[in-house]
């Protein structure tokens, strides 16, 4: 009988991980960068490579960009609220987000009180005047927002049918013990506002893999350890699934878990849980282990600070364009002062993504700054080291303030890279793996599967 494998696949903003494990050890692996490789192509090319192994279920972690979450590039989608709730969206929000535009903001003349009793029943006539609205304007998604509809769904539940026989997706609040109806409604609006991006990268995965592993056997991971498949209240949740993952597998070994990767330094705290997200658009309900995003991150910015000494600045350049070593940065990075670091260039993904010209270019922003620093005669070298040095004690320094365990984990593709700054730390240790999130979602997926089949069998 032929073996069988898990594939794991952790999807971020700019990079994507990809292995075959055999339940024990890492068969292949890959690591794709975005700006320059096409994700589903990329999955392609993976799997035709190992087109031997059989696969037997894949577990995918999808983290969206903030960026790509704005209605005005994800589609838009209307929404439904009860009457005089209209602005709730916005209550405690963050000045210029929007979550939709106001021309999509429609209320219905119905009201539940907090006791569950009806007060004013929902009229199907004010559903067929939204719904005509929304024909001519082409909308095709709606959320419905109504007031205390955890206690009462029956109007909930009225406009969910109405709409969905108009052909209309329909999203509603997950139902949970929150009472805070505007984090709940805000992580319903984010559902929908991202649901249209979500389809279409699922869609390149469904295809990229469909010779390897039919669609039934796709699972999503989500934020709190669970699987999905086609559930639309989980996608936001999965915005944090490959962390919390992370988390999950050293939540027994009362560690806390330092993950340096490419896009963030995070510290993730697996007996620690954070129910609020607090995003671009505001608070929002989400639940996840606690993770913290360090305040020094791998495309920190560099500057002179008030004193004229070399720092690192308020801001993440992120990897579109990139460092400048890669060629189209403009600004320089914390990853820049690794550029010509051997274990910086063997990580997969980044092999030959560095060019001379742009080492060339991030050493020639440096000697501007040198010129306007306290010291004109510093060499390039020398600040070079110096940020290096300073850059992992901060990293250092701020996973030991904020740990919850006395144990730490580091993982991470640049794990190796910040290793010297843990030596003195006797509590500290590694974990070698390079593709660590993608290993972690194949564990937490492979359990909750395995949990999930055991309670339908109990049932």
């Amino acid at each position: 009988m032929q073996n069988s494998f898990m594939f794991g696949v952790s999807v971020g903003e700019s990079f994507a991980e990809y292995i075959l494990w055999d339940g024990s050890k890492t068969i292949a692996a890959k690591r794709a960068y975005l700006s320059r490789e096409n994700l589903k192509n990329s999955l392609q090319q993976f799997v035709s490579a190992h087109k031997d192994k059989v696969i037997a279920k894949t577990f995918v972690s999808l983290r969206i960009s903030e960026r790509l979450m704005d209605y005005k590039l994800s589609g838009a989608v209307a929404h439904v609220t009860t009457e005089g709730f209209e602005n709730w969206l916005e209550l405690r929000g963050c000045s210029g987000s929007a979550l939709t535009s106001e021309e999509l903001h429609f209320s219905v003349r119905e009201r539940i009180q907090a006791s569950g009793q009806v007060i004013q029943p929902l009229a199907n006539e004010e559903l067929e005047g939204i719904a005509a609205k929304l024909e001519m304007m082409k909308i095709k998604k709606v959320c419905l927002h109504f007031l205390h509809a955890t206690i009462n769904s029956t109007h909930e539940k009225q406009a969910q049918e109405f709409f969905q026989s108009k052909n209309i997706e329909v999203f509603i609040p997950e139902k949970t013990e929150n009472q805070d109806e505007v984090t709940r409604w805000r992580k319903n609006a984010l559902n929908a506002t991202i649901s249209s991006l979500f389809q279409d990268l699922k869609k390149d995965l469904v295809e990229a893999l469909k010779d390897s592993v039919s669609e039934d056997k796709i699972y999503f991971v989500g934020a709190e350890g669970e699987v999905f498949q086609n559930e639309n209240h989980k996608r936001v949740g999965s915005l944090f699934a490959s962390y919390s993952a992370l988390g999950f597998q050293y939540q027994d070994a009362k560690t806390d878990v330092l993950h340096l990767g490419l896009e963030d330094f995070v510290l993730i705290s697996p007996q620690s849980w954070s129910e609020i997200w607090e995003s671009p658009w505001g608070k929002v309900e989400t639940r996840s282990l606690k993770i913290r995003q360090l305040v020094v991150q791998p495309t920190q910015g560099l500057e002179l600070n008030d004193f004229k000494h070399f720092d690192f600045n308020q801001r993440t350049e992120g990897w579109e364009p990139g460092p400048m070593s890669f060629g189209r940065g403009q600004k320089p990075t914390l990853m820049d002062l690794w550029t010509e670091n051997a274990k910086l260039n063997k990580l997969d993904g980044l092999q030959d993504r560095m060019i001379p010209a742009g080492i060339q270019k991030f050493k020639n922003s440096l000697l501007t700054l040198i010129k306007a620093s306290y010291d004109r005669n510093l060499e390039t070298a020398t600040v070079i080291k110096e940020l290096q040095s300073l850059g992992m004690q901060k990293i250092v320094l701020e996973s030991l303030m904020h740990r919850q365990n006395k144990k730490i984990k580091v993982t991470g593709p640049l794990a190796d890279l910040f290793a010297n700054g843990f030596k003195k730390d006797p509590n500290a240790s590694f974990d070698n793996e390079d593709f660590a999130e993608a290993r972690a979602v194949i564990a937490v997926g492979t359990k909750a599967v395995a949990n999930t089949s055991s309670t339908k069998a109990k049932v």
